[in-house]
């Protein structure tokens, strides 16, 4: 069964549940889908409440459960909030991403 925006953003929704900065729970209208590539998906999330933006990446798999997310930036993390060029970064991530999580995250430095 093929995924479709509306399903995708509100099982994203249904894991992250509220924002991160003022608790309020996500609507179905925070969520915006920037890019899909087979079984990955980004998504833009902004609090409709205090505006604490969010980049969100999510596999989805046929039966539309959320796999894994991860890049969950807040807002208040950042100087600014995503502009132009995060997208087309994230953009070029994701054309060449093969969806190996195990390795992308195995090569990510451990902070001290």
């Amino acid at each position: 069964m093929e995924s479709n925006e509306f399903d995708v953003r509100r099982t994203v929704l249904s894991v992250l549940e509220q924002c991160s900065t003022c608790k309020q729970q996500y609507s179905i209208d925070d969520a915006r889908v920037i890019e899909r590539q087979g079984e990955l998906w980004v998504l833009s999330i902004c609090c409709s409440h205090c505006r604490t933006q969010a980049l969100v990446a999510a596999v989805v798999d046929e039966e539309g459960t959320a796999v894994h997310t991860f890049d969950r930036v807040p807002a208040e993390q950042s100087e600014e909030p995503a502009n132009v060029d995060d997208v087309l970064d994230m953009h070029r991530f994701l054309e060449t991403f093969d969806g190996d999580f195990h390795a992308l995250f195995s090569r990510r430095r451990r902070r001290p």
